[in-house]
């Protein structure tokens, strides 16, 4: 279980395989567990990161006050410890915000961006889901939360493989996801994603994501980033990595190959 010093934290993260480095950057409520199934099929032909962001899964320090530029700058942060150049960057959900602000920070150092149900980029987090009150309930009662991560991987089984990707999810901090929607709603970047254009870029979604990463949601991002790759994923909902891990293994191989690595 790697760990290393990054800035105020106590950064864990999963580490496998010799080449090319491939970081894979998770969602919110979830952690780099949720990336297992994408590291057994991608095997060691990658080098693979997959850290955990502030105030999710192993990694210590404190989380109450995050934004989506705080995540990217922790990430970049462990990547400058680790001694990695450019990189392909792939995340999923929130982590697909957080490898696009690493982009807009720094797109020298990205070699391609995979966006796997990404999130909202114009500060058009739908009321409903930003409500502070539904978001303290969760917090409070975790059976609620539970609810709430069956509805973010709805189409995975409910098994032992579950049971862990659950348990995983729940080490998130209370005061990180309190923050999570005035940091969601903060994030518009829309108007900069233009100045990606030069970065290969596959955007791809659970076809059944019919509430957050919607098609519309990608939209946006493909309608300001010419010659970005748009691919819906049969048979899942928001987290193809866990609920169609081999199509999504698949896919993410191919891109990849087309991003040189």
């Amino acid at each position: 279980m790697p760990t290393a010093q990054v800035g105020d934290l106590t950064m864990h993260y999963l580490e496998q395989g010799r080449g090319e480095t491939v970081v894979l950057i998770h969602g919110n409520t979830s952690s780099s567990v949720w990336w297992e199934p994408t590291l057994e099929r991608l095997g060691g032909d990658y080098h693979i990161v997959a850290p955990d962001l502030r105030g999710r899964g192993d990694t210590e320090g404190p989380s109450a006050e995050w934004t989506v530029e705080l995540l990217a700058h922790d990430v970049r942060g462990l990547l400058k410890h680790l001694g990695i150049g450019p990189a392909h960057l792939v995340g999923h959900s929130l982590g697909a915000n957080v490898a696009l602000q690493i982009a807009l920070d720094q797109p020298g150092e990205v070699k391609s961006l995979a966006l796997l149900n990404p999130g909202w980029v114009a500060g058009d987090m739908p009321a409903e889901l930003a409500d502070p009150e539904r978001i303290r309930q969760m917090v409070e009662n975790k059976d609620l939360l539970k609810l709430a991560l069956r509805g973010v991987a709805m189409l995975h089984p409910v098994n032992e493989q579950w049971q862990r990707l659950e348990a995983a999810s729940l080490k998130q901090r209370d005061e990180a996801s309190v923050r999570g929607p005035a940091a969601l709603m903060a994030w518009a970047v829309a108007d900069r994603l233009h100045e990606l254009a030069g970065i290969p870029t596959l955007v791809a979604r659970g076809a059944q994501d019919q509430y957050l990463s919607t098609q519309a949601v990608c939209q946006k991002i493909l309608d300001r980033l010419p010659g970005a790759t748009y691919v819906e994923i049969s048979g899942a909902s928001h987290s193809p990595n866990v609920e169609t891990p081999d199509e999504w293994g698949a896919l993410l191989r191919d891109h990849l190959a087309r991003a040189g690595a």
